[in-house]
């Protein structure tokens, strides 16, 4: 035996079997790392490890056969013992093992302690004391960039504060679409409105190098208008000019504006963007005028507004029926009513939105704001893949459109590519970092992506930005909601509800945080019939449950999810206390309501009525469904986009599939991660492996886990309590 092992030795094939476990592992961590950057297939790691472990065998024969001569490869047994060179090709492979060893030291060094950046290609940019993430897009040579501050209104009167208004967004839109330029979102540059911040703090803040600032006298049918382009780095003019001119020839002013500045910074419009320009203005006043109140009522976001931006649009289209840019923002305004509680109904909306897109993109084929309004209806509409091609559109149009990225970031979403997701929301932020909106969704999906140093900051910038706004306090609890943390997030919509006392999403919110720590009673007085709903489900109240969900589907101010969530969900009451017909009847209910609204079943949300259609015996395309399903939670694991519903569909899935072992394994996971739910013995797929003693030892974790998480409320209120009474004491009141 003794022999044998000095024989493997003397050719080689020790030394070789070494070398050949090293390279192997270093072409396997090069398939992986090159797979995502250069956009090959997922199977090729997989294919690179299987022809490396069989290659493996015939290496070792071969080292054992074989010997490397000087006249070339030969059979062992036909080199003489005393002319072998195995000795000298030895040393080259010791020097070949280390060398390939030292490359491995390398690769744990970079892997360690340089950082690379995510997935998504971003960069930080530091901002104050906040450090947020940008596209790595930007870490290339730089374009000129500008800001565009809201014009001061100087006129006799003072009453043209809308016009003025107007003046600067239009001359932001116009800079929008010059190649080369980048320009900071109308959100972020108005939010300085009547500021008394340095203008090169506002540029800092805008991570811009330049800043249009101006004003208007309107006298009559006279105007004059003053701008001025500063430097951010020293503060100097780089150019500035006075117009007096009649009202009526305002875009004049507005091209001679902007072709200075363009000027200025050495950059251009193309043939094609100057047609585009032409195509959408009106040359009536009254119509602009009309369609500029209409855009300023539209950036407030609330019902009212909206309802009265509308309004104006009509207005305007009803003076010049030919202006493309009123009837493009009349669809969006139709669309963002749709989204409000108690909104129209999706018939009313398409009647309405159709028609006016038709009539913007017939008029000027070029629109970004048409092309990416008609992508957002069809988004709305679940056509994902029309909504995408039309705002790639609008972005190629105009590459400074934020809104567009952000609406196309939801695409990608449907279409499980969770990287692209986020790339977009950090575009989105980078050109708008002051948008409350941007900020939200970027916040949340930091959050489910377990970065929460960057939520956290992005948060933290919103309330210093709007203190106290109330989309600020949304990003917050969904923020600690994603991470299990529900009674922090309970505290904090409690600090919301003091600003905010009529909000009914907030009243919800709140109410569902204190029923997942188990604080129902509570939770169900706050008079949210949803929550309501599920805590009478809970306590085995199935009468209650059953009007309740009636009561909720039938609430046209709640959104679609949570107006047919609770209906569906008695049907696991049903299940076990009416019996199997009318389950059946009840889950057949479900899946035509799905089919009707056209709803994709790729969300791993929908797991529980595919779930209950097999449970029902409805087994027409639930196969496929599961697939798609599967395909969905895969890719949120491969992109480490974890929320909280994605860790419990590895369970559902598991179970469902009758992996039994691998389902416990993974509640297991989800209680690690910090989650926890008051609500879990509920869950009618857990309940598939409710015989297994790891069943109950799952659910005690869980109330432990709840239990902590109420402790935390009742101290955070106690708290608040105790400073609030140390208050009243000291001022006396």
């Amino acid at each position: 035996m003794s022999s044998f092992f000095s024989e493997l030795k003397r050719r080689n094939v020790v030394r070789v079997s070494i070398a050949y476990i090293v390279v192997s592992w270093l072409l396997i961590q090069a398939a992986g790392v090159l797979e995502p950057a250069l956009l090959l297939p997922d199977w090729l790691d997989r294919v690179v490890t299987v022809m490396l472990l069989i290659g493996f065998p015939i290496v070792i024969l071969f080292a054992w056969a074989f010997e490397l001569t000087p006249d070339g490869v030969k059979l062992t047994k036909e080199v003489d013992k005393s002319r072998s060179i195995t000795p000298a090709t030895g040393k080259k492979l010791e020097h070949f093992t280390i060398a390939a060893l030292a490359l491995v030291v390398v690769f744990f060094v970079i892997k360690e302690f340089v950082p690379l950046g995510s997935d998504s290609e971003t960069r930080e940019i530091v901002s104050g004391e906040v450090t947020e993430t940008e596209p790595a897009e930007a870490n290339q040579a730089a374009p000129p960039s500008i800001a565009v501050l809201p014009f001061e209104d100087y006129s006799e009167n003072a009453d043209q504060d809308h016009f003025s208004r107007g003046i600067a967004e239009e001359l932001l839109n116009l800079l929008a679409k010059t190649r080369g330029l980048r320009v900071a979102a109308r959100t972020s540059s108005f939010a300085f409105a009547g500021s008394e911040i340095d203008i090169r703090e506002i540029g800092s803040k805008l991570n811009v190098d330049t800043v249009l600032e101006g004003s208007i006298r309107k006298s009559g049918d006279k105007i004059r208008i003053t701008a001025q382009l500063i430097k951010i780095e020293d503060g100097y003019h780089l150019w500035s000019e006075t117009y007096d001119r009649d009202y009526s020839d305002i875009f004049k002013i507005q091209d001679e504006i902007s072709a200075a500045i363009m000027d200025s910074l050495k950059v251009h419009l193309f043939g094609e963007e100057e047609q585009n320009l032409v195509a959408e203005r009106t040359q009536n006043m009254d119509a602009y005028s009309a369609y500029l109140i209409g855009k300023e009522r539209l950036a407030l976001l609330t019902r009212e507004d909206v309802e009265a931006a509308r309004s104006k649009f009509e207005e305007s289209i009803d003076i010049d029926r030919d202006y493309a840019p009123a009837f493009a923002l009349l669809a969006r305004s139709w669309l963002m009513l749709e989204r409000q509680p108690g909104g129209p109904e999706k018939e009313e909306v398409d009647a309405s939105v159709e028609p006016a897109i038709r009539r913007a993109i017939e008029l000027s084929p070029n629109l970004p704001e048409a092309i990416a309004v008609r992508g957002l209806h069809h988004l709305y509409r679940f056509r994902y893949e029309d909504a995408r091609k039309d705002f790639d559109r609008a972005i190629e149009l105009n590459p400074n459109y934020a809104l567009a990225y952000l609406w196309r970031s939801e695409t990608f979403y449907e279409q499980s590519r969770f990287l692209d997701m986020l790339a977009d929301k950090e575009r989105a932020y980078a050109l708008d970092p002051m948008s409350l909106e941007i900020s939200d969704q970027l916040a949340y999906d930091y959050g489910a992506f377990w970065r929460p140093r960057d939520a956290d900051r992005i948060i933290a910038r919103m309330f210093d930005l709007h203190p106290n706004h109330e989309r600020a306090y949304l990003a917050l609890a969904r923020n600690l909601d994603a991470h299990g943390r529900y009674a922090e997030s309970a505290l904090a919509l409690e600090e919301a509800l003091e600003h905010y006392p009529e909000n009914k999403m907030f009243q919800t919110w709140h109410a569902w945080a204190l029923a997942w720590i188990g604080l129902f009673d509570e939770a169900d007085s706050e008079g949210s019939d949803v929550v309501s709903f599920w805590v009478n489900l809970h306590f085995g109240r199935f009468e209650k449950a059953r009007e309740l969900a009636d009561k909720v589907q039938s609430d046209s101010d709640l959104p679609a999810w949570m107006r047919f969530d609770p209906k569906r969900a008695f049907t696991w009451g049903m299940r076990t206390e009416q019996g199997l017909e009318p389950f059946k009847s009840a889950v057949a209910q479900h899946v035509a309501y799905f089919e009707e609204e056209g709803i994709p079943w790729t969300d791993t949300c929908r797991m529980y009525l595919m779930f209950d259609m097999q449970k029902a015996g409805i087994m027409d395309g639930v196969e496929e469904m599961m697939d798609k399903c599967r395909k969905t939670t895969e890719e949120r694991l491969k992109a480490k986009y974890l929320c909280p519903c994605s860790w419990w569909s590895l369970v559902s899935f598991a179970t469902i599939d009758g992996r039994t072992e691998d389902a416990i394994a993974r509640a297991k996971e989800w209680l690690n991660n910090g989650d926890s739910n008051s609500m879990l013995h509920l869950d009618p797929i857990m309940q598939e492996w409710s015989d297994r003693p790891e069943y109950q030892e799952i659910l005690d974790r869980n109330a432990e886990q709840v239990e902590r998480q109420k402790a935390i409320y009742l101290a955070g209120v106690e708290a608040r309590d105790k400073a609030t009474a140390n208050k009243n004491e000291s001022t006396g009141s």
